[in-house]
């Protein structure tokens, strides 16, 4: 039941995630279903595996109370008065304490997964900047927090244990004290051992009761999480578009009437910048909505697009085109209803192919990316991949179609992910078209070839909307809508809106600037000669990487890890103190029960008082030495939670990127989800049963070796049994733990990756598809759980069976006469009785030990076996201050290649030098090493041979954090992490309000934030997800300018915004920077942005071969700068 139950609830939290409206969508995060599938679910179903112990635990109870009743009379509630008190503290006190922090414990889980989540998805920036250090101390902030509620619902968890442990001590003194008294001290054998032995009964309902209460505890607070999020809105008809036969409507494929449309934070009415002054572009508004300050009430979402009302021709192409941040993504999101409808209406016609401006890409081969679940068709292949010029590419994978993705696509650029997209697009054969500025990501040659070629001419026929900055197109579509601060400013043909004069003419203006000045020279360059046909790369610039094979230990968990454990939770003198407090406490338990045999004969002759006060001080001193045990024991684990978590954190952050781009990020999040709830919750009961059965094994034989000492020589052969027994199951159980482990991440990878695509996902209607194959891996996940459990029947059976022969041994010693003494035989037959049920407990919780063991031994793995970085800081490093101090970089002989392949070099025979202060254009054609020098300069690859200085030190002699820190990168998509405008700019708060607002303004949002209620503190998502990617880059750009940074490294950290924004952060750069070393890899070139820069640096095949002037450059004969100039020429 309780598999079905977790299996049952798995696929309900997975599909709803897929069918989430936009405004549940924005309330939980990735981070908090992640931990809904690995955490709250597997809750429920443990309480539902142990929910018939809630009537067999009541039953066994009275019906022991009534046996005892008869047995020893009104004595006999005095036993029953402890255990009611017990059952008093243990289901009305107790849980009380465990309910309060239940919530914060979850609630904090859910803070540290999507924080967790959220640095890894962003480690790239982590990286680049050297903040391991900074987000290190963040995570292990939240994680104290969260260990300080897991010790107060752990205290409640050792308080369940401490009082069903003194519940079983205190039962019998109390029964049998009140016993001996009435008697005046006579206490015969044949009332006290069928009265112990009933009472030994209870050890297994009080022992299970506390893991029943706590499972309870925590399945409530995880239902009431579930239940919530189940009952989330969902995307309901009213706001996705309404979809129809292509036939039942000739002429429009797409209609949006009144429609106005918000996303799910409330924002001030949009407001773009101020018009920019001729030659400047001043970057717009945000794009995907604004926020709703908390000093400002709202009465409902504030549409950021208003009034939209278009009707787009079916087999049309149609240009959406604004300024950054103006609404055009936001518009292709409203059409597949991805934001909410506020009114109006929305129809598309036919089926619909989505490419996002950030193209979705799963772990999984290029071809199943491309076939998206759909039959294979080779024709159909082919013609996805030549029109969107992928084909090149793939010569270069080493396994072509076959060739296996990283996580989000790591190992592909840019340009070619954007054209995976497009072939899945293309080769899903659908009615309409929406490309999110797909052709940003490409180099010139290759936009025009897919322009040409795919949207053009393969898609012909289709109704296609395109989302772009490259209006040079313009005059070839047969639709234009322009866009700007949320609504359709103008939109017709381009021969209507040149003529009105409008928008379009201003924006074209822009871009008519950039290429005026060299019209002539474009017309020189085609008399003389035609562009070369760029030659596909023959090297990518990315390394050939596919996922690598998670590890699975094989046999038994490793002495390593026990000792790992064994330091975790205080090393040696923790063993000693804890061996001490067992022995103690078992010797104490020995001499309870010894005590209670003499009491019977009167061993001493000694008075009631003498035998009661005696009998109830040794008790007493148990009770002490289990309250001093489990307190140890708690205390322990907390600290071993802590220190694991620490270790792998710090592992994998230190990990380098190469390492990241080959593990799945569901992978890493496994370990730091479930392996790390088996440290913190399942590890401390199994460790309490394996502790008190240890001890109890031992109590027992020492009984049993006193009063019979024959018995010794038939447990023997027991014993060997049993331990084979034992070492079966304890290797089965690992065994299948270890399968679980490793067959629970696929299923935790695909419904992560899937929370990143649901866009895509649901714009191609492929949920079903993704639904069946989450469903597929639960079956797979689910087949070592079903065997696990039938091991555990397996294994109760012959301990029942061993118990069985044991009675039936003493019970033929009995009527031989070789037990004598019937009171020693009465107390070898009430512990023989228990014996079964310790070996049995012992033998569980011993294999459950090792096997939950196996995730100490996971998270171990992050802590000693990954790949490592070289160090952050050396003693020998300089201060911030002192270095670097002119911004001079001296590249001499290097060769350099990816870890993955080093027998393939990305960089050849590198030899330059960048003076202080000079900003240098980095041009190629895609795979030529333009972003692999910059990696070089940052040490994500090192180089084989030669050697890099920057103001004369060797960065090989600098820590990587040193060094990376001693530069700003602006990445092609740089990853904002969630918190404020002022934390995205300034994460260490080293900067005043005065310097935020001057970054601010020089990028060209300081009107933009201005306009918000909380200014500096608007809430920023994670990942900057209410900002457009343009609106992103200039936010990091704002920050890497108020550090004011004597090397400035940006690849292509332009791509998405609009030609004059572009020319205008140039400036901008130049300006706040006038002495910084400005290495900047470009893709858009023309001549007036060339203006911007000293010198040009052309890479090709790993190889630099022009460096130089733009204009020397230009007027060298058949240069390779000058060929990639007459392409963009052309482009506009």
């Amino acid at each position: 039941m309780a598999m079905n139950v977790k299996t049952t609830l798995v696929a309900a939290v997975y599909k709803k995630a897929l069918r989430l409206s936009v405004e549940s969508n924005q309330k939980f995060g990735k981070g908090y279903i992640m931990n809904l599938v690995n955490v709250d679910c597997e809750s429920i179903a443990k309480a539902c595996e142990l929910s018939h112990q809630s009537w067999s635990i009541p039953l066994q109870l009275t019906a022991v109370m009534i046996l005892l009743s008869r047995l020893l009379g009104v004595s006999a509630w005095a036993g029953i008065g402890v255990l009611a008190f017990s059952l008093f503290l243990l289901i009305m006190v107790v849980p009380l304490v465990m309910r309060r922090a239940a919530p914060w414990f979850m609630r904090l889980g859910d803070r540290r997964l999507k924080s967790l989540r959220e640095v890894f998805d962003g480690i790239r920036v982590v990286k680049i900047n050297g903040l391991e250090e900074h987000y290190l101390t963040k995570l292990q902030g939240i994680r104290d927090q969260q260990l300080y509620w897991l010790r107060r619902f752990n205290s409640g968890v050792t308080a369940f244990v401490i009082v069903g442990q003194i519940a079983n001590t205190l039962m019998p003194i109390a029964a049998f004290s009140l016993f001996g008294h009435e008697n005046m001290g006579f206490v015969p054998s044949s009332r006290v051992f069928p009265a112990l032995s009933f009472l030994g009964m209870l050890v297994d309902p009080l022992v299970s009761l506390p893991t029943l209460l706590s499972a309870s505890v925590l399945a409530m607070n995880s239902w009431g999480r579930v239940y919530s999020f189940l009952l989330a809105s969902e995307k309901t008809s009213s706001q996705q578009p309404s979809i129809s036969s292509v036939l039942s409507i000739n002429r429009n494929a797409i209609t949006v009437k009144n429609g106005a449309f918000a996303w799910p934070t409330a924002a001030p009415a949009a407001r773009g910048p101020a018009k920019p002054q001729p030659k400047k572009a001043s970057p717009a508004d945000v794009e995907k909505g604004g926020f709703a300050g908390d000093d400002e009430e709202v009465s409902g979402p504030r549409p950021f697009l208003r009034n939209v009302n278009i009707s787009i021709k079916n087999g049309s192409l149609t240009a959406i085109v604004g300024n950054v941040g103006s609404g055009k993504s936001s518009l292709l999101s409203a059409i597949i209803g991805e934001m909410m409808r506020l009114s109006g209406e929305v129809h598309c016609v036919g089926s619909v192919a989505y490419c996002a401006q950030q193209p979705w890409v799963q772990t999984t081969t290029i071809q199943d990316n491309i076939l998206f679940g759909r039959p294979l068709d080779l024709q159909q292949l082919q013609k996805a991949i030549q029109t969107t010029s992928f084909d090149s590419d793939l010569e270069t994978f080493p396994h072509g179609l076959a060739t296996q993705m990283s996580e989000k696509g790591n190992n592909l650029s840019g340009g070619q992910k954007a054209r995976l997209a497009l072939s899945r697009a293309v080769y899903s054969d659908s009615d309409i078209y929406l490309f999110d500025d797909v052709l940003a990501a490409l180099d010139p040659r290759v936009g025009r070839n897919v322009f040409n070629n795919c949207i053009k001419k393969a898609l012909k026929g289709k109704t296609r909307l395109l989302v772009t900055h490259q209006l040079q197109y313009l005059n070839q579509v047969d639709h234009i809508i322009v866009v700007s601060q949320g609504a359709i400013v103008e939109q017709g043909s381009f021969n209507e809106l040149v003529a009105r004069n409008g928008e379009l003419t201003r924006l074209l203006s822009e871009v008519q600037a950039f290429a005026e000045d060299s019209d002539e020279q474009t017309k020189d360059d085609k008399r003389k000669s035609t562009p070369a046909k760029a030659a596909a790369p023959k090297k990518p610039e990315t390394p050939d990487q596919t996922i690598a094979v998670e590890e699975r230990n094989q046999g038994a968990v490793g002495a390593a890890t026990w000792w790992a454990y064994l330091k975790a939770i205080g090393g040696v003198p923790m063993a000693i103190v804890l061996i001490l407090e067992i022995v103690l406490l078992q010797g104490s338990t020995v001499i309870l029960s010894q005590w209670l045999s003499w009491w019977t004969e009167d061993a001493f002759h000694e008075k009631a008082e003498a035998w009661i006060g005696i009998y109830n001080g040794i008790g007493f001193a148990s009770v002490l030495l289990l309250i001093l045990l489990n307190g140890t024991v708690l205390l322990s684990t907390i600290r071993a939670s802590r220190v694991f978590h620490a270790k792998a954190l710090r592992g994998v952050l230190n990990a380098p990127m190469w390492w990241f781009e080959s593990q799945p990020i569901g992978r890493i999040m496994n370990r730091f989800s479930k392996d790390l709830e088996a440290v913190d919750q399942r590890l401390l009961p199994q460790l309490y049963q394996l502790v008190g059965g240890f001890g109890s094994l031992l109590s027992t034989t020492a009984i049993l070796a006193y009063s019979t000492p024959i018995m010794l020589a038939f447990l023997f052969p027991i014993v060997i049994v049993y331990w084979f027994v034992l070492r079966f199951y304890r290797n089965s159980l690992r065994e299948l733990k270890r399968l679980e482990s490793t067959q629970r991440s696929p299923l935790q990878s695909r419904i992560s990756e899937t929370l990143d695509g649901i866009p895509t996902i649901m714009a191609y209607r492929r949920e079903t598809d993704f639904a069946n194959a989450v469903g597929g891996l639960l079956d797979i996940s689910n087949k070592p759980t079903f065997l696990r459990q039938n091991a555990e029947i397996w294994v109760t059976l012959r301990m029942e069976m061993m118990s069985s022969l044991i009675v039936f041994i003493l019970a033929m010693l009995a009527h031989t006469k070789v037990i004598g003494n019937t009171t020693q035989f009465a107390l070898a037959l009430t512990y023989s009785s228990t014996l079964t049920y310790i070996m049995n407990l012992l033998l569980k919780s011993a294999a459950a030990v090792e096997a939950e063991m196996n995730s100490v031994e996971r998270l171990m793995g992050y802590t000693e076996n990954l790949p490592e970085e070289p160090a952050a800081r050396l003693g020998s490093d300089p201060s911030k201050a002192a270095w670097p101090s002119r911004g001079e970089i001296v590249i001499r002989d290097v060769d350099a290649a990816y870890p993955s392949r080093p027998d393939k070099l990305v960089l050849r025979n590198v030899n330059i030098t960048f003076q202080p202060g000079e900003t240098v254009f980095i041009v190629g054609r895609t795979g030529s090493g333009k972003s692999t020098l910059l990696s070089l300069l940052l040490r994500m690859i090192e180089s084989s041979n030669g050697s890099v200085e920057i103001d004369g030190r060797d960065i090989k002699s600098l820590g990587v954090a040193t060094l990376r820190q001693g530069m700003q990168v602006i990445p092609q998509d740089p990853f904002i992490f969630s918190g404020t405008i002022r934390s995205a700019l300034d994460f260490d708060g080293q900067h005043d309000d005065r310097a935020l607002w001057q970054a601010l303004e020089l990028v060209g949002l300081k009107e933009f934030v201005a306009s918000q209620n909380r200014k500096l503190d608007t809430v920023v998502e994670n990942n900057g997800s209410n900002y457009s990617v343009g609106q992103r880059q200039l936010l990091a750009l704002a920050a890497a300018i108020l550090r004011n940074p004597k090397i400035l490294l940006l690849d292509e950290a332009t791509a998405s915004i609009d030609a004059g924004a572009d020319v205008f952060i140039q400036q901008a750069m130049r300006q706040s920077c006038p002495t910084a070393t400005i290495l900047s890899v470009m893709h858009r070139l023309s001549d007036r942005i060339l203006e911007e820069c000293d010198k040009v640096l052309v890479m090709e095949q790993g190889v630099p071969i022009e460096f130089a002037s733009p204009k020397e450059l230009l007027a060298r004969r058949g240069s390779m700068f000058s060929k990639l100039m007459a392409a963009a020429r052309q482009n506009h």
